[in-house]
């Protein structure tokens, strides 16, 4: 008998690295059609070896992706607190200046010169 095709296949399952209860599974299938010279037990080796190398390599991708994306909702939602409490504090400001219309105007600059 002579072995004229070959198919291997690799995956991975892993933990989500930000949820619990998910895991990811890169999975690939390769195929490769032999000639009549090739040794199909070296060729399956190599096959399967290229097939494991993708999958390690689409996870490091995958994990590498989620982390970035984990990162941009954690500084999004920093932004949206920021951005709540720069309207807090303008309100309170507004709220204090209609009860002492008389007050100084201060501005940014000017309460760092006063530091300095």
């Amino acid at each position: 008998m002579q072995v004229t095709e070959i198919v291997v296949s690799a995956g991975r399952t892993f933990n989500h690295p930000h949820e619990q209860y998910s895991n990811l599974k890169p999975v690939v299938t390769l195929k490769a059609t032999l000639a009549a010279d090739d040794d199909f037990k070296t060729a399956v080796k190599i096959l399967q070896s290229h097939a494991e190398s993708l999958v390690e390599d689409h996870k490091q991708l995958m994990l590498k992706s989620i982390e970035e994306i984990a990162q941009m909702s954690r500084v999004e939602r920093e932004f949206a607190d920021l951005s709540a409490a720069m309207r807090r504090a303008q309100q309170e400001m507004d709220a204090i200046r209609k009860r002492y219309p008389n007050l100084p105007l201060l501005t940014a600059e000017s309460t760092n010169t006063e530091e300095q």
